[in-house]
């Protein structure tokens, strides 16, 4: 169970020309939870069009980021994480600059495809979501929960709690964590292809992604049966994106890669490899439940392969894979 749903933390405030010095942004504060949403309060912000470069990523080994959160608790930080390979988590500067490694050591990963926070009684705790599976065959899926560490000691990661879950009808593949405060659970939102008959493996077109919620409850003796809660129609979302990416021409620029919950619990964000879709989400909706109000498009930097995105106060940055890829603030 989240051990705390009404703590007041720091968020990180993220401005043109910042630093990765933490005590260079003060951090404004927010109630975890859900806040009433002015009338076109979300279309508002997707009708900023700027997109600024706040850096370029330092750390030579971050090159598959495919998840990105801001820390609340140390304002300047963010925390990624690379495809697969080397389990662990990276702390950034919010200038990009490198500030350490912090091994997931003892585990055996398959697929990191997204990273989350949420409040804890004495902190914060990330999530680190070993839920890729492109062949779609994986018997369970696993959720690696602990408490954020220090930015400025890395070191290799300790307390961490296993959470394991499987899907009610068939092993998917999913890339997007997010987490319901409010609710007290977590939500899993699948990349979805339509399966081609022919290799490589996942590269049929866009199909509508699957929204499931998991309890924090009950583990430990065996894995917990996730619940499906919604459907995205990211075909259909995928025919009204303005930008352009390579991946259109092989169709499926339109799965979901990525996500996050804003702070306070009112916006909740998707991103594509195409770009960026934002929900408002009313007091009393679960997250999945934000999925049935409509989505505006938020302007989006274009690269290589967007996997990872951060909410930072109303803003969102994104960051995509490669060697010292850029990181980009949408909505300024």
């Amino acid at each position: 169970m989240l051990r705390a749903l009404a703590v007041v933390a720091g968020l990180l405030v993220v401005a043109g020309g910042c630093g990765s010095d933490p005590s260079d942004q003060p951090p404004t504060t927010a109630t975890v939870g859900t806040r009433p949403l002015a009338d076109g309060e979300a279309a508002a912000i997707c009708a900023r069009t700027g997109v600024e470069l706040l850096g370029d990523v330092a750390n030579d080994d971050l090159l598959e980021a495919s998840g990105l959160v801001a820390s609340r608790a140390h304002p300047g930080v963010f925390w990624s994480h690379n495809d697969s390979g080397d389990g662990g988590v990276f702390a950034i500067g919010a200038d990009g600059a490198d500030l350490g490694f912090f091994p997931l050591a003892g585990h055996e990963i398959i697929d990191l495809e997204d990273i989350a926070i949420a409040a804890a009684a004495d902190g914060f705790d990330l999530f680190l979501a070993d839920i890729g599976d492109n062949l779609e065959q994986r018997d369970s899926i696993r959720i690696y929960r602990f408490a954020e560490p220090d930015p400025t000691t890395p070191a290799p990661l300790d307390g961490v709690e296993v959470l394991e879950f499987v899907y009610p009808d068939r092993p998917h593949n999913a890339e997007t964590l997010l987490i319901d405060e409010a609710a007290d659970q977590l939500v899993i939102v699948t990349k979805e292809q339509v399966a081609q008959s022919d290799p490589p493996e996942g590269t049929g077109p866009t199909a509508p992604s699957v929204v499931f919620e998991g309890t924090f409850e009950g583990h430990g003796d065996g894995p917990v049966q996730l619940v499906e809660a919604a459907t995205i129609d990211t075909p259909e979302l995928e025919t009204r994106t303005e930008g352009f990416h390579p991946l259109s021409i092989l169709g499926f620029g339109g799965v979901a890669t990525g996500g996050d919950v804003a702070p306070d619990g009112s916006l909740v964000a998707i991103r594509t490899y195409e770009t960026v879709w934002l929900w408002p989400r009313q007091v009393g909706q679960t997250v999945a439940e934000a999925f049935t109000s409509e989505p505006c498009e938020v302007t989006t930097a274009l690269e290589v392969q967007g996997e990872a995105l951060a909410f930072v106060g109303d803003r969102l940055v994104t960051v995509g894979e490669g060697a010292h890829p850029p990181l980009n603030q949408l909505a300024g």
